[in-house]
């Protein structure tokens, strides 16, 4: 059986203030998260790399809910595209 305190990531961003974002919701809501690889994301390297969000697997099922409820609806990008630039 798995440890519910192990640390697991949660999701990977290719910039540290998505990440950021993402672990003040969960803090939020009361889940310990934290950012891995956020100094090594910023590089401009050939392979660039990304950041993590840790939590513990005991929050796992909370946290993907959390994580789902953030994301922007479907056609979104339809409907931001039909505003005129003020």
């Amino acid at each position: 059986m798995a440890d519910p305190r192990e640390s697991i990531v949660l999701a990977r961003f290719p910039d540290e203030l998505s990440a950021l974002l993402l672990v003040g919701e969960l803090q939020r809501e009361g889940i310990p998260a934290t950012v891995l690889g956020g100094l090594t994301a910023q590089l401009r390297a050939e392979a660039p790399g990304l950041v993590s969000v840790m939590i513990r697997r005991g929050d796992l099922v909370r946290a993907e809910q959390i994580l789902q409820e953030r994301e922007p609806p479907a056609g979104w990008e339809d409907e931001a595209e039909s505003y005129e630039p003020e």
